[in-house]
């Protein structure tokens, strides 16, 4: 269980993570202007032959671009900031860069330039590259110095993390390169994406060269990359939801079906066993058959009835060794996994079966187990004979008012923490079980010496409630005949003071009340004082149960 969690953890993280990288470009600008938009721009070059062999450079830049509108012409300034550096075989060649401004302006009609110049030179005449005045409404539409077919509706993956919906611009084609690089001949192809508007999302464009260098003359090959993406902007660029959700999240829908289901049921698939010298078949599963009886040989047959319809709404998984008439063994899996208790035959093979770390079993010994406690199991008969009256000063019914300072001090007593995480049962407990708090008043005098103990030596404190203080706590399983006790705390300060016995024989009571005639419970082996008080009460020792595990536990073992 803990290692298909962490996998999903692990497949949550790493889109999570992508996706934190794609936030920079869901940008949305608040601007009073006409447009504002800021973009970056990555420019590429890697040499794949020839002279420009292991050569490399990298062009950089970052801006922002206003735009008022003023009948029709629109009015624009861009601050441009960019950075060179080339390389051969990962080695600096150069390095440069700097910071520019633009004041220009183009026409609203067809988006001609007019005046000033942008970021290319000998741009007067030109289409702006940003904007379609109008919006994308023709088969074709001229960029700078180019003629792009309109392709229609697409996705750009803005940059190459986040989906945006746009419309499709397309030119590619042969030109003959001849500059500082060289003479070469170029094949391009460049796809822009533009809202419906005219605005532009970004840019992809790839270019490779073959031809000869400038300076040698040797045959060389390089090839180009550029992207332009829109980072921010006082425009709406559509969002693909669609697209976003299957490529982040649909992947961990497919996990979760093999991690929870599939695998699920190859790992509780049933076993079948052949047992000599009856040669029945016995059948180990995750499942209970409804039409089989019970035929569990233990200290626990009477309140097993009680334990399933306990464990099904607590979240434990049930599972059961059966032949084809009865039930033979059962065992009740807590809901991380790693506890289990079984009852009755094939208790280890039901061990095996459930791949838990740690279990309670009437056998003491099995393979790749070792012996952590043991526990006696006192069964007391005849609860409406018994003298059960206890101090009813001091002991009363909890509520859910108390859960919190319950489950501090239950937490404190198995982890030595009081955070509630720790020891979350408890809720469960106190909604469905019988919970009773020992309680005392700070004025009684025996308290007082007792508090003045635990300040002046600095020992743990108990939970306070009002003007009361928790001292103790115990809970009880009514079944239809049987009960089971669990969970006796007493805080250590106030032990031998008769709190156990009050609150051993309050929770008697209370099952006695509900018609329980007999109730079961366990001791730990070396735990005199506890078995004092039920052997008052003629309990009858009826069995054992011990908690095996594949390692000591660093906490202490506890299955509700």
């Amino acid at each position: 269980m803990r290692k298909r969690t962490y996998l999903m953890i692990l497949f949550l993280i790493i889109p999570v993570s992508i996706q934190l990288f794609g936030i920079p470009y869901l940008g949305i600008k608040f601007t009073n202007h006409d447009i504002e938009f800021d973009y970056v721009y990555n420019w590429n070059l890697r040499g794949t032959g020839g002279w420009y062999e292991g050569y490399s450079e990298e062009f950089r830049a970052n801006g922002r671009y206003t735009i008022d509108f003023n009948g029709n012409v629109a009015n624009a300034s861009a601050y441009v900031k960019w950075h060179f550096i080339s390389r051969l075989y990962g080695y600096k060649e150069d390095e440069y860069g700097s910071e520019e401004t633009y004041v220009f302006s183009y026409s609203l009609t067809d988006g001609a330039y007019l005046t000033g110049e942008d970021q290319d030179y000998n741009i007067t005449g030109m289409n702006v590259w940003f904007h379609i005045p109008g919006g994308v409404t023709g088969t074709s539409y001229s960029l700078l110095d180019s003629t792009y077919e309109v392709i229609g509706p697409s996705t750009i993956w803005v940059g190459h993390l986040m989906p945006f919906n746009g419309v499709k611009l397309h030119d590619s084609g042969v030109y003959a390169r001849d500059d500082v690089y060289g003479q070469f001949s170029a094949e391009y192809t460049v796809d822009n994406f533009f809202t419906r508007d005219g605005y532009l999302i970004g840019e992809i464009y790839s270019e490779v060269n073959d031809g000869l260098d400038a300076d040698t003359g040797y045959p060389s090959t390089f090839k180009l990359t550029s992207y332009v993406f829109i980072t921010s902007s006082s425009y709406i660029r559509p969002f693909n939801f669609g697209i976003y959700f299957i490529a982040y999240w649909v992947h961990l829908v497919f996990f979760y079906i093999l991690f929870y289901i599939v695998y699920e049921r190859l790992r509780w698939k049933p076993i079948v066993m052949v047992r000599e010298p009856s040669t029945k078949t016995v059948i180990i599963e995750r499942n209970l058959p409804n039409n089989l009886e019970f035929s569990i040989s233990s200290a626990y047959s009477e309140i097993i009835p009680t334990f399933l319809v306990r464990g099904k709404s607590y979240g434990k998984r049930i599972i059961s060794a059966h032949n084809e008439n009865k039930i033979k063994g059962i065992g009740f899996i807590e809901p991380n996994g790693k506890i289990g208790t079984f009852y009755g035959k094939y208790s280890a093979e039901m061990i095996e079966y459930s791949k838990v770390k740690y279990a309670f079993t009437e056998i003491s010994r099995v393979s790749g187990f070792k012996v952590i406690e043991k526990y006696d199991v006192f069964q007391i008969d005849d609860l409406k004979g018994l003298d059960l009256s206890y101090d009813a000063t001091l002991i009363k019914p909890a509520t859910k008012r108390d859960l919190p300072e319950i489950t501090r001090m239950i937490a404190y007593e198995d982890y030595g923490k009081k955070s509630k995480k720790y020891a979350k049962w408890v809720i469960k407990a106190v909604q469905n079980d019988i919970t009773v708090l020992a309680i005392t008043s700070p004025q009684e005098s025996w308290t007082r010496e007792i508090m003045q103990q635990i300040y002046r030596r600095n020992y743990p404190k108990p939970q306070f409630l009002l003007n009361e203080i928790i001292i103790g706590t115990g809970f009880a399983t009514p079944g239809e005949n049987s009960g089971w006790l669990y969970g006796l705390y007493v805080h250590p300060a106030f032990r031998n003071q008769g709190i156990g016995n009050n609150l051993v024989k309050a929770r008697l009571s209370a099952l006695k009340e509900l018609g329980c005639k007999n109730a079961i419970t366990e001791i730990a082996d070396w735990n005199g004082p506890a078995k004092r008080i039920y052997s008052q009460l003629n309990a009858q020792l009826v069995g054992d149960i011990t908690l095996i595990g594949k390692k000591m536990p660093k906490v202490k073992v506890r299955r509700y």
